[in-house]
């Protein structure tokens, strides 16, 4: 049967069987090239550092996520029936079935994949105590967290020994560049403490324990998220080594070589060069023109005879063969903060994330305000920590109501919580909450999110930000108070007075900045004027030096010319009497 025109523009395009998102991808590979520059290249500390499992990424070239490519590529996962490997991703594309698992994520990072109980084993041998900590962390009281590891990471690394300096790297593109972890989070304390030990660190199942992250992720990515999107289009945000995953992208589709080219290098991903921002119109083409000669994507990863005389791909591949029985990698452990800071998530995403875990939170009579909003929809499946037994009498919704504005100052029944016009918050910040509404009104009113206690967090988000711009607290750190009012921003809070003070901040730093970089080059300029005043000098002195020589040289042959001349003429005065001799006659 002929399909008629208008059949035909019934049917949709292959083009718009996929459709657009906006992706955000939390882990900077990037932070491989601060470490190699920090570190200085050809150093003892970096030479240390490239001894490590580590080492290879401190020559990654390409480090752009390409957001569109992944949303892309994941619209065409699929489940294949039967399901032969759980802990594999599985897409179809032209027709044919490729597999992301930990095989070719392994190939792909070069990280070694192991079974669990390596950890145990490690941290018999370490000790339950580590120096490492006490070193570079003493002054941090409460756990660790990362932002912690980035304020020594940035002010303090060339003050460290080399070992330290070497661990606390280690840490920080282990934390950041692969498991994208936030600044709020804490760090993995097992692996604060396997770093004391390098040779323990280096034999640590590291693929095992960053893939089962990436797997969580990815799997059915799309579908969990867009069965809660209220809005349009659909936003998400994606945790762990993602851009691994846009790697094995450029590895199995021949179409990523119009964009980037492949060197030699072990692992894969250190391979490829900088590539060419792939827009969502660039990106197309790799699932469209699948089917083209030349372009047909690779449905198995083999690996080359270099990869397999590595060490870490032996190892794995005894793990993937069967000989290790617990396939299990380390679980993160659940991230717990003292200070209520949602993740900076798009509007869809933030709404969808608090709203499925809010009932939840109300039947379990549990204080939100101990962990940022992106972490309490990590302990679904995560362990749970101790510390929740002490908020169990901990009320989340407020009982006064909005509208009666009854007691506003009202104390509850936790001393440390006080009801300001409805809203329950901490007694720290409530002066604060109540001048902001003098001043503002009631900045929740047309929050996105109905229950109060919900509201209530938001607002002590925006108290903590006021509070820290007026006592000056770590004002430097303008990228964590930029991400909580961009949370508050998405929940529809009013902080745009907040906005326009932080864009004067904001201005005044940059000035500053600019000032700064100024007086730097000015004291440089300073530095290279007196180094050519003193060469000036120097050549004046040797002029002066030339011309007392020439001057000396020209008298010469001043000197020379004249007994020349002198010689001249006496010869031929000679000349002159020996002819008057001759004419004499003789007697």
């Amino acid at each position: 049967m002929v399909k008629t025109e208008e059949d035909a523009s019934d049917t949709p395009t292959e083009k718009e069987l996929y459709f657009r998102a906006e992706v955000k991808i939390r882990c900077r590979i990037e932070v491989a090239t601060e470490i190699r520059v920090r570190l200085r290249p050809g150093s003892a500390r970096s030479e240390l550092f490239r001894g490590t499992c580590f080492g290879p990424w401190l020559d990654v070239r390409s480090t752009s996520i390409d957001s569109s490519l992944l949303h892309l590529i994941l619209q065409t996962e699929y489940t294949p029936t039967p399901v032969v490997h759980q802990d594999a991703l599985f897409f179809h594309v032209g027709g044919q079935e490729l597999r992301f698992g930990p095989q070719e994520f392994c190939l792909i990072t070069g990280l070694q994949f192991g079974p669990h109980q390596l950890l145990r084993q490690h941290r018999m041998h370490v000790g339950p105590n580590t120096t490492f900590r006490g070193r570079v962390f003493g002054h941090v009281q409460a756990r660790v967290k990362v932002s912690d590891l980035k304020n020594v990471f940035y002010s303090s690394l060339d003050q460290l020994s080399d070992l330290d300096a070497v661990r606390l790297c280690l840490l920080m593109l282990l934390e950041v560049g692969f498991m994208g972890s936030q600044s709020l989070y804490l760090v993995d304390p097992d692996a604060l403490e396997l770093v004391e030990d390098l040779d323990s660190w280096n034999t640590f199942p590291w693929g095992s324990y960053v893939w089962k992250v990436v797997y969580r992720q990815l799997h059915n990515a799309l579908p969990k998220r867009s069965a809660r999107r209220t809005f349009s289009p659909l936003n998400y945000t994606l945790e762990g080594f993602i851009w691994a995953f846009k790697i094995w992208i450029f590895e199995v589709f021949p179409y990523s070589k119009k964009f980037a080219i492949k060197h030699n290098g072990i692992p894969r991903a250190i391979s490829w060069g900088k590539n060419q921002c792939i827009t969502w119109k660039l990106a197309l083409p790799f699932v469209v023109n699948a089917t083209v000669p030349g372009f047909e994507p690779l449905p198995v990863l083999t690996p080359t005879p270099a990869e397999c005389a590595t060490d870490w791909w032996r190892a794995s591949c005894q793990f993937f063969d069967g000989y290790a029985n617990d396939f299990s990698p380390l679980l993160k452990k659940a991230r717990l903060s003292s200070v209520p800071q949602p993740s900076v998530m798009v509007r869809d995403q933030l709404v969808g994330d608090i709203s499925n875990t809010t009932t939840m939170l109300v039947e379990d009579n549990t204080d939100s305000t101990t962990m940022p909003v992106d972490d309490i929809a990590r302990t679904n499946t995560m362990p749970s920590s101790n510390n929740t037994t002490s908020h169990q009498n901990t009320g989340l919704t407020c009982l006064t109501s909005l509208d009666t504005h009854v007691d506003e100052r009202k104390i509850s029944s936790q001393s440390d919580v006080i009801c300001v016009q409805g809203y329950k918050v901490k007694q720290s910040v409530a002066p604060v909450l109540e001048n902001i509404f003098k001043k503002h009104g009631d900045i929740a009113a047309d929050c996105v999110f109905k229950p109060v206690s919900m509201r209530s967090s938001f607002l002590e988000i925006v108290c903590e930000v006021v509070s820290r711009i007026q006592t000056n607290d770590d004002i430097d750190n303008m990228e964590e108070i930029e991400q909580q009012v961009v949370a508050t921003e998405a929940a529809n809070i009013n902080v745009s007075w907040l906005r326009a003070h932080l864009d004067v901040i904001r201005k005044r730093k940059e000035a500053s900045k600019k000032c700064s970089l100024l007086m730097e080059l000015r004291v440089n300029t300073v530095v290279v004027e007196k180094a050519a005043q003193k060469d000036l000098r120097e050549r004046c002195v040797e002029l002066m030096a030339a011309q007392e020589r020439f001057e000396e040289a020209e008298r010469c042959v001043r000197v020379l010319h004249l007994v020349k001349n002198n010689l001249k003429d006496r010869i031929l005065e000679s000349k002159g009497n020996v002819d008057s001799l001759a004419r004499q006659p003789v007697l």
